[in-house]
């Protein structure tokens, strides 16, 4: 009998000990584990390696082209994250507006774009009179043809460059407007 008492002790301490053991061993509760987990709708839903999208205006012409390494979509967020994009918006008069940057997120509706890390906008480049903007990040509105930052910019063109604090851009009329700490220099001289 005291045979018997020993295996039930055995027995008994392995039912308890087991689950403590465990327990160490994974570190967490099976409560806690469901707790870490997030649902699918807050993670990404799909990507594209190498996008190109295309957009093109109501007369069937290219009006706006993405190019990006990697489109990451977020349907909790309803954006798309960017890794080096590369806007291309086409003009009705022949000339375009190159925008690159390291990162970028663009909202599911195309209202904004916010682009980071070493941005260019580039206007007309295939022109002499082209013009080139930097700065480190910036807001576009494509529907209204719009952009702007509170961050420093720096324009460059052939006759000259323009630096200052915070800006605002319309595309349509060319009229950019400078907001703080505005100083450049221009020459005739070609």
């Amino acid at each position: 009998m005291p045979e018997l008492s020993s295996r039930f002790r055995i027995i008994l301490a392995a039912i308890i000990l087991i689950p403590i053991l465990l327990y160490w061993g994974f570190g967490h509760t099976p409560q806690e584990s469901a707790a870490k987990t997030s649902p699918l709708s807050e993670k990404m839903d799909y990507y594209v390696d190498q996008a190109n999208i295309r957009e093109w205006n109501e007369n069937g012409k290219l009006k706006r082209e993405l190019v990006s390494e990697r489109v990451e979509h977020n349907p909790a967020l309803e954006l798309n994250h960017l890794t080096k994009p590369k806007n291309i918006s086409y003009r009705d008069d022949g000339t375009q507006i190159v925008v690159t940057s390291l990162e970028g997120q663009t909202l599911d509706n195309n209202s904004r774009t916010d682009l980071a890390g070493e941005v260019r906008v580039h206007d007309n480049p295939s022109s002499e009179n082209g013009a080139i903007l930097t700065t480190e990040q910036i807001s576009i509105y494509p529907q209204q043809d719009y952009a702007k930052t509170e961050y420093p910019v720096k324009i460059s063109t052939s006759t000259g460059h323009i630096e200052g604090v915070g800006m605002d851009v319309n595309f349509n009329n060319r009229v950019l407007n400078l907001h703080s700490s505005v100083k450049g220099a221009h020459s005739n001289a070609k």
